[in-house]
């Protein structure tokens, strides 16, 4: 049977791919050399795989940001391999098409190079390769909510109690009604995603998974941003975001907030208030506004702010920021800086939506 060295490149690929590549390459010899490539926050996540596979890491230090460390310590343990001429076949890990000169290398030298990436990988690698073998997408699935499942079923029944959280095409499910709401959902949503998979995952994996989530589509449309964008804007004060030679990652921050308490709590404010209370809140603020302004057009702005569930005293500041402030980002960032983060964030968008700014 011929000899198989596995070289892969830890920065590119995810370890949910680790029992794919590993059973094939066994499937076609004795796999006598097992490499992976990577800096420290790559490795990290390859720890389990490591463990389970007896792989060799090798940890390479950047000098400097955006240089290929990692992949020219993979092609040279490839000419190493060459060097010592005791392997049949070399399969590289990796979609990048950097690799395709190394390919062409070694198979002019007589070594069978196989290739393994996800379908994203470029034709030329493709091409360069003996044989390419596509990875499989990993399934994300929620993880299951223990107080949903009846105590009387077998277990074999509740790992089954998840499906109904994967979002049915066929059976729309209800949106929660307000941004606050929602981003509680989409935090959840992403810390259960990350948990499944070790703490740290691609942003271009975790995307897909929240698009069948209706509490996303509906919040990321509406900021008129791309989803990488709307996640880093958003959620930078619960997660961290990092760009590893090109490709984008996504982790827990240490001492995050579980969730957003207080903007939960506004959109209910109206519902448990007496039936007085909206009434104050909507007469106080086209009271004092127009005695400031004189425009009958910001008196009707003020309403539907408080209609929309803003305080009365919270409508004359917001009313006051917008009037000094013709700059979308001055207002963003006052109304932030005197509300709090996440209830600054929540009255923007009911701002922006109430059609002013």
């Amino acid at each position: 049977m011929p000899n198989i060295a596995v070289l892969i490149d830890a920065e590119n690929v995810l370890p949910v791919h680790a029992d794919q590549i590993f059973s094939h390459a066994s499937s076609l010899g004795t796999v006598t050399v097992k490499e992976t490539y990577g800096a420290a926050a790559a490795l990290t996540n390859w720890v389990e795989p490591v463990l389970k596979y007896a792989l060799h890491a090798n940890l390479t230090i950047k000098a400097s940001k955006g240089k290929n460390t990692s992949d020219i310590a993979l092609v040279i343990g490839a000419m190493d391999l060459l060097v010592k001429g005791n392997i049949d076949t070399v399969i590289i890990v990796s979609s990048d098409s950097d690799f395709s000169a190394l390919s062409v290398r070694l198979r002019g030298a007589g070594l069978e190079v196989i290739g393994m990436g996800t379908e994203k990988a470029n034709p030329l690698w493709r091409t360069a390769c003996s044989s390419f073998v596509v990875l499989q997408a990993p399934v994300f699935r929620p993880a299951p909510a223990p107080a949903n499942l009846p105590k009387n079923k077998p277990a074999l029944q509740k790992q089954e109690a998840p499906a109904p959280a994967n979002v049915p095409k066929n059976k729309p499910q209800p949106v929660a009604s307000s941004h606050a709401k929602r981003m509680g959902i989409i935090r959840t949503f992403i810390r259960e995603q990350l948990d499944a998979n070790g703490g740290r995952m691609a942003v271009s994996a975790l995307i897909p998974a929240l698009g069948g989530l209706p509490e996303f589509r509906v919040d990321q449309q509406r900021s008129k941003r791309n989803a990488h964008n709307y996640l880093a804007r958003l959620y930078a004060d619960a997660f961290t975001f990092e760009d590893v030679d090109g490709g984008s990652f996504i982790s827990v921050k240490a001492n995050a907030p579980e969730a957003p308490a207080e903007p939960e709590k506004q959109p209910q404010a109206p519902e448990q208030q007496p039936a007085e209370a909206p009434k104050e809140e909507t007469a106080e603020a086209p009271k004092e506004a127009p005695a400031e302004t004189g425009d009958p057009a910001v008196e009707a702005f003020a309403g539907r702010l408080a209609g929309a569930g803003i305080p009365g005293d919270a409508v004359k500041q917001i009313i006051a920021i917008l009037e000094e402030n013709n700059n979308l980002r001055t207002v963003y960032n006052k109304m932030r800086a005197l509300f709090g983060g996440d209830t600054g964030r929540q009255y923007y968008q009911i701002v922006k939506e109430a059609g002013r700014g």
